[in-house]
């Protein structure tokens, strides 16, 4: 039998749930929620269409020889103005006084409870009997209008109450409302004998108000009520404000205790207005209810802060003026006689210190942020009551609030009502401060001109002492420095990490600290009468900015010639982050409106910073290029290739080379330590290629003597060297490092830069020229003689590839690497060098490299941590609980990466395996005993879901009570007899007792029924809702449980899961309490522990005890009615958490290998936007760079498993140390490549597969080779050669030389050799050359 064969008995199972699916899910889930919510549609219509046939014929029935209505005429009695053929029961004049008399004298009584009892009893007579008491204003006492509205023919009921002298019974009937109403009011403003006063956050639940308030509503007009509850709330919110006022320390006086009473006082008003905001929905329309928050709340506020901060303007005013020596010698007498005149404030001689004005500041920065949380409180009001509707006051339909406003006869009510609708909200607190403006402004340009003069003298008289090295203070601000609020609009317009600085100089911190500090009362001050405020804080920002701007430019002149280089870095920093808050200052203070347009921003000198900035990044460049060009990189003794004599016995390549590598190295610690990353990248890459362009001119252009031919490799070697262990700290990506894109240099030419692709190029060219002029001549020789030199276009496809670092690194840049991409292992070490080199962390890198191989390094990670060691290793205390973090951190990234759902598990495969966490999944809903970190970040997930279902589910069982026992009622006690007997007979009441008792059990099954209904209707969107990497968790959990196959066959371990935590949740009161925020009696509890009951019979789970009859019951008549339903539901759940989760694993295949740019992105997106994203990749980078050395080896193949404690992976590092700055030692650089020791010999030794090199230079250009040939073949080797023996070999060399270069141009003879020397004149070897030369086998090249 299918759900939509469903006899509908109980309409609430297909009720909707928030629920949401995550964005990015399987298409098999969102088929599922479709499916499902078209089926609940559907049922919804259906029980409409049942409950109207219901109530047809229940008022068929009362009205006896009619026929019954049809639902057109059902519907229209929701419409109580649509009424007009009523036929009142008229009820007797004494009976009715009777009655009332009945009611005044029992709530005259002392008997406890009587009130609820009452109520209670109107409400039953109501639903029941159809009764509509009067409900008229309290203010109304003429006999007409209660005669209307208890006779009035517009009502259509089944009894109206009709008297004959209505003066009489208004007044008793009055008296019985007030004390009613003056007892709801009570409760409504909790007050009791302990605490008489009212307490703005109330004692009662959400729900208990709600019934309050309908109560209420029951007895007068929603306008009354709602006044009445405007009231208490209003006089709730000064007494709190009072109380937190009276409360601070004798040490806060002034506008100190203002603003710390208020920042005390803010939460309790936030928590109580979202209440109301949950609260008034239920009662009224949006427009009534911002009105109620204004006049509550916000007026209330508003009022009491103009007033407090005129009294403490006051006092500082007594406190600030200083009286004249004159007035001070006025007598006592003259004191007396004399009136003083009382001046306005804005007249008076007064002036705020600094003190006060920033504690005016934090006062403004708390109300703005109280300003924002409202106004975002508001906008989602429409969505607060989705969470299931609380079960109203069972009475006669209230009148809606247009109606209420009508009389008898049909004309509009005159009556005016405090209570008034609004359309925005209307919170002037800023008014408040209105009194003050004059001194505000004044005091802001006084604090900011000081500040600023202080800071730039004090950085003056350092300088002038001698200290040329500006002093540096972390870049970091806050919006108020003492108060540490921050405000939602700041993070609108933050800056990226990796474009902003990490230090700036020390003066200009401490100025824009200030800067800073007052924004918050800028910010607030926008009404047109505050602009004063605002334009004194942008026109003081703007003399601080350019105050700064010309420090820095006069510090950046006196670079290099009485100031370090360090100090341009440093000061361009500074401009940048003195632009950024610029820009932030007038992104927050700028206004479209007309009346803020006349603020003068123009004068935040934004434009001047940002040239400042290129200014001085190409002050830096040009500086550092032109140190190493000039200085350097021009070493005579190094350079000097005429020299007979080898350089330093060929031993070592030139101090020159040495010393430009060291002088990057230090540029690079500088760039990395201050600037933001990106920057320091782009300038540090920029230097390397220029002054690399340089090496390539020199060496190039050099023309060796025989003994110094040799340097020229050894330097080119030593180059290429350096270039590559800095490439690592310029380049991006992986495909950055092995790839030059061709795109890069189509982007060179129209003027953009892309320094990676250049220093490939010119570290080739250098390659080039190494080849050219240092390879063996007879190698040279033979390549080139059997294949000439011809002009070619670029390298065919099919032809060999070289690049410099396959040459100088074959076994990690392969030719394979080189042309289709680093792979593997090797990947996996150059992403960890790539992220390690970098001066921040890249997340987009990090995300990349967490994905690769299948999640192979965080496997490593944990592989060899003390989590996967012996059970008895030593760890400590901090070092388990930074391990437990980065567990959370690592599955808080992976549980967002919806687009793998593997890559959770993968990630986790050791550790899941080590802790056993399969058999925790199958008891997820056990919090008693202790279980892994991993296992409390899965059921937090998990009971978010059940959670939903939950509250739902307490929503219906408090909704199934009868009405006597609903859950605003808190004595459950029978009305006296006394009262009963004088119920008019005509009304046909009969107590509840009765009928409660033969119903019991049937409601019982009903609702055990209709609630298992429920869950198995929703469990297939409760497993939609979870995140696709937990489904697939527990689907790989499922494998590993065969000793619980039988349980698992046919439930499934996730679905398993959930309905033992909904189990685990309905048999805990006070977690249904608290999610809930419904006080639950013993029998909605009993009913709930029933509920959990049938689950676990329904799961096949062995109950304790003895079962109940009532449980069996419950499943049978569940299954009668839906043969193997429930079965068919788990069976959909379970398939959303193993198709969808192989069909999507299908798709991505590796966690990396398709994931392109773009994918990253948006999954890094993702990670971000999630709560604390950020910081769970930064926490994973530490642990990352701080373990470099151990995931180093462990990629490089160290298969050994670490039993020593040194050699585990260290999570308790302390972050707040900058380990991710790369420190300067200057003595440790100079003997070192990167963490390699620098060896001498083994760079003047290295090995070139010259086999390997040369064919690959067959298609170079003519010219160029002739050129770097030329260079190599000189007279110079030979008049430089007094050794006639050696003169005779090197010209033989040489002659070798001239003929490979004849053979490029022409056909060789002995004509164009060069002249040799007179005493190889006589040599027979000379002839022999020339012979050599002239051989047919020679001009055939």
């Amino acid at each position: 039998m299918s759900s939509m064969e469903w006899p509908g008995d109980f309409p609430a199972d297909h009720a909707f749930v928030e629920l949401v699916v995550p964005g990015v899910s399987s298409e098999l889930d969102f088929e599922q929620v479709l499916k499902d919510t078209e089926e609940k549609l559907k049922l919804n219509a259906n029980s409409i269409e049942q409950h109207l046939m219901e109530l047809q014929a229940k008022m068929g029935d009362s009205r006896t020889g009619e026929r019954p209505p049809s639902p057109t005429e059902c519907l229209q009695w929701f419409n109580l103005r649509m009424h007009t053929s009523a036929r009142p029961v008229t009820t007797g004049h004494q009976e009715l006084m009777d009655f009332f008399r009945g009611l005044q004298h029992y709530l005259r009584s002392e008997e406890e409870g009587r009130e609820e009892v009452t109520l209670q009893l109107l409400l039953n007579l109501s639903s029941q009997c159809g009764v509509c008491f009067p409900c008229t204003p309290s203010s109304s006492s003429s006999s007409s209008s209660l005669h209307a509205q208890l006779t009035a023919s517009s009502i259509h009921l089944v009894h109206t109450v009709r008297d004959d002298s209505s003066l009489e019974i208004q007044e008793v009937w009055d008296d019985v409302r007030l004390q009613l109403r003056r007892h709801l009011l009570d409760r409504l403003s909790s007050r009791n004998p302990e605490h008489p006063e009212p307490r703005l956050i109330s004692t009662l639940s959400i729900t208990e108000r709600v019934h309050c308030l309908q109560q209420l509503c029951f007895l007068y007009p929603d306008s009354e009520v709602l006044t009445h509850y405007q009231d208490l709330r209003s006089q709730s919110v000064l007494v709190l404000l009072h109380s937190a006022l009276s409360s601070s320390t004798s040490s806060e006086t002034g506008f100190d205790r203002l603003t710390m009473g208020f920042r005390s006082v803010v939460p309790a008003l936030t928590q109580a207005l979202t209440e109301d905001l949950h609260v008034l929905p239920r009662l009224t329309e949006p427009h009534t209810i911002l009105g109620f928050l204004n006049a509550a709340y916000l007026r209330t506020v508003a009022c009491e802060l103009a007033s407090l901060v005129e009294r403490e303007s006051e006092t500082a005013l007594r406190d600030n003026t200083t009286l004249s020596s004159k007035i001070k010698k006025y007598s006592a007498r003259s004191r007396a006689t004399v009136a003083p005149m009382e001046l306005p404030m804005k007249s008076r001689s007064f002036s705020l210190t600094s003190h006060q004005l920033k504690a005016l500041t934090q006062l403004a920065c708390t109300l703005l942020g109280f300003e924002s949380n409202i106004k975002e409180l508001v906008t989602n009001m429409t969505f607060i009551d989705c969470t299931g509707e609380t079960p109203s006051v069972k009475g006669i339909l209230k009148k809606s609030k247009e109606e209420s406003d009508m009389t008898a006869d049909g004309k509009k009510s005159t009556v005016e009502k405090p209570l008034h609708a609004a359309e925005v909200l209307e919170f002037d607190w800023r008014s408040a401060f209105r009194g003050l403006v004059p001194h505000m402004a004044h005091c802001v340009k006084v604090v900011l001109d000081d500040v600023c003069t202080k800071n730039l003298q004090q950085e003056e008289a350092l300088h002038s002492s001698g200290h040329t090295l500006i002093n540096l203070s972390n870049a970091g601000h806050k919006t108020v420095t003492s108060s540490k609020i921050h405000l939602r609009e700041d993070s609108f317009y933050t800056y990226p990490e990796r474009d902003t600085p990490k230090k700036i100089a020390k003066f200009c911190g401490a100025i824009m600290e200030e800067l800073d500090a007052l924004l918050p009362l800028a910010a607030a001050c926008r009404d047109s009468s505050l602009l004063e405020v605002r334009s004194s804080f942008v026109e003081a920002c703007g003399r601080a900015a350019f105050a700064i701007l010309g420090r820095l430019e006069e510090r950046a002149l006196e670079v290099p010639s009485s100031a370090p280089l360090k100090n341009l870095p440093a000061l361009l920093a500074t401009c940048i982050y003195v632009h950024q808050r610029l820009e932030h200052y007038h992104a927050r203070l700028k206004d479209l409106t007309t009346t803020l347009a006349k603020v003068p921003l123009t004068l935040l000198p934004i434009q001047r910073y940002q040239d400042t900035v290129e200014a001085l990044r190409d002050q830096l460049t040009s500086y550092c290029i032109q140190v190493c060009s000039t200085c350097i990189l021009q070493d005579a003794e190094s350079h000097h290739w005429a020299d007979p004599k080898p350089f330093y016995e060929g031993e070592r390549y030139s101090f020159s080379v040495q010393m430009w590598f060291y002088f990057l190295c230090g540029l690079r610690s500088d760039l990395w330590a201050i600037l933001p990353p990106e920057l320091a990248k782009e300038v540090l890459g920029q230097v390397l290629s220029e002054t690399l362009q340089v090496l390539v001119q020199r060496y190039a252009r050099a023309q060796p003597s025989y003994k110094r031919y040799l340097q020229i490799r050894c330097d080119i070697t030593a180059v290429l060297l350096y270039a590559e262990q800095l490439l690592w700290s310029v380049c991006e990506s992986p495909e950055a490092l092995v790839h030059s894109d061709p795109s890069s240099a189509i982007a060179i030419i129209a003027g953009g830069s892309d320094w990676p692709y250049q220093i490939h190029s010119l570290c080739d060219q250098l390659l080039t020229v190494l080849v050219i002029v240092t390879a063996p001549l007879s190698l040279l020789y033979r390549t080139f003689l059997n294949d000439p030199v011809k002009e070619s276009t670029p390298h065919q496809p099919d032809s060999p590839l070289v690049h410099w670092l396959n040459a100088i690194d074959p076994d990690l840049f392969t030719e394979l690497a080189i042309r289709d991409g680093l792979m593997g292992q090797a990947a996996s070490a150059c992403q960890l060098r790539l992220l390690t080199s970098d001066p921040g962390s890249n997340p987009r890198l990090l995300l990349q490299m967490l994905l690769y191989r299948d999640c192979h390094l965080p496997q490593i990670l944990l592989q060899n941590s003390y989590f996967c060691q012996e059970s008895n290793l030593e760890v400590s205390t901090e070092n388990c609980k930074a391990g437990d973090d980065f567990i959370v951190a690592l599955f808080n990234i992976f549980t967002c990466l919806k687009n793998v759902p593997k890559a959770l598990v993968q990630a986790l495969q050791p550790y899941l395996e080590r802790v056993h966490i399969w058999e925790h999944l199958y008891t997820l809903a056990e919090t008693t005993r202790s279980v892994p970190v991993v296992i409390s970040c899965v059921r937090a997930i998990v009971t978010k879901c059940t959670n939903s279902l939950l509250v739902h589910l307490v929503s219906m069982v408090m909704d199934w009570q009868s009405p006597e026992e609903s859950n605003g009622a808190s004595f459950k006690r029978d009305v006296p007899e006394s009262v009963l007997a004088k119920v008019p007979k005509e009304w046909n009441y009969t107590s509840l007792e009765a009928r409660r008792k033969e119903t019991a059990s049937k409601t019982v099954i009903s609702l055990a029924i209709q609630a298992l209904s429920f869950i198995f209707t929703n469990m297939p969107l409760v497993v939609a809702s979870l995140p696709l990497p937990i489904r697939y968790l527990f689907q790989v959990a499922e494998k590993h449980l065969s000793q619980h196959t039988r349980q698992l066959r046919s439930v499934g371990l996730l679905p398993w899961a959930l309905l033992n935590c909904l189990i685990q949740g309905l048999e805990d009161p006070d977690t249904l309490e608290q999610i809930s925020g419904l006080a639950l009696d013993c029998e909605a509890k009993d009913r709930l522990a029933l509920l959990a009951e049938c689950l676990q019979a329904s799961m096949g789970i062995q109950q304790k005890g003895v079962p109940k009859p009532t449980v069996h019951k419950v499943l049978q008549t569940l299954e009668e009615n839906r043969p193997k339903w429930t079965n068919i539901q788990l069976q959909k759940a379970r398939k959303l958490c193993s198709d969808s989760v192989f069909e999507r694993g299908r798709e991505s295949g590796d966690a990396a290998v398709e994931l392109t740019e773009q994918k990253i992105g948006l999954m890094l997106l993702e990670v971000c936007h999630k709560a604390g994203g950020s910081d769970y990749l930064r926490q994973i980078y530490h642990i990352i760079q701080g373990n470099e050395e151990l995931l180093m080896s462990k990629l490089s193949g160290d298969t050994d498993s670490p039993n020593d404690p040194l050699h585990l992976v260290n999570f308790d590092l302390g972050f707040d140390t900058h380990v991710d700055t790369i420190c300067f030692n200057p003595l440790h650089q100079f003997e070192h490549i990167g963490k390699k020791k620098l060896d001498q010999s083994a760079v003047v030794d290295w090995a070139w597969d010259w086999p390997k090199l040369l064919p690959a230079y067959k298609g170079m250009s003519q010219v160029t080779f002739k050129t770097l040939l030329a260079n190599s073949f000189t007279l110079q080797k030979i008049l430089t050669c007094n050794d006639e023996e050696l003169a005779r070999e090197v010209y033989v060399e040489c002659s070798v030389t001239l003929g490979l270069y004849l053979a490029i141009s022409q056909p060789a003879s002995p004509s164009c050799l060069s002249v040799p020397p007179p005493a190889l004149l006589k040599s027979p070897s000379y002839h022999h050359v020339v012979d050599l030369l002239s051989a047919p086998h020679c001009s055939q090249g």
